[in-house]
């Protein structure tokens, strides 16, 4: 590649570091994320384990297929996220229906941290929603939006 096209390529690249809104967006969610995980420390969980507790709690006997969907995750990683809590006896995966599918259910335990989890959850929720404002509110509409065009 010669300097002239080396040069443009840089030009266009520094375009997309700028102004590419899937990197924006992944990186705010890496910094919400992180600032979730700082407060659900003391309960002995991140956010990611939080919320998969709480999706699991409300949703009885939901199969690995079903919370993936839920929570839009892909079933590698959505199990690679419920390994630390099945090991810690946080969630009981048991066989479903077929031996194909696994059925979650949180343990006393799970529902126990959960439970212990929730006032750090709210001090990080409230400072998430008094940081971004109404913003707040926009963007969940907006991303609701694009969410609803099943790309």
């Amino acid at each position: 590649m010669n300097k002239e096209s080396n040069d443009r390529l840089k030009g266009i690249c520094r375009k997309v570091e700028n102004s590419c809104m899937g990197m924006r967006v992944r990186r705010a969610a890496r910094v919400v994320g992180n600032y979730y995980d700082v407060h659900l420390k003391p309960a002995g969980l991140k956010g990611t384990q939080f919320t998969l507790l709480n999706a699991i709690f409300l949703n009885p006997s939901i199969t690995i297929t079903q919370l993936a969907d839920l929570l839009l995750l892909n079933r590698t990683t959505l199990n690679r996220n419920l390994k630390p809590l099945e090991r810690q006896e946080l969630v009981r995966s048991s066989p479903g229906k077929d031996q194909r599918t696994r059925v979650l259910e949180l343990t006393h335990e799970g529902r126990s941290i959960l439970q212990r989890a929730l006032p750090f959850w709210l001090e990080a929720q409230s400072g998430v929603v008094e940081t971004l404002g109404i913003r707040i509110q926009r963007l969940t509409e907006d991303l609701n939006q694009l969410e609803k065009l099943d790309i």
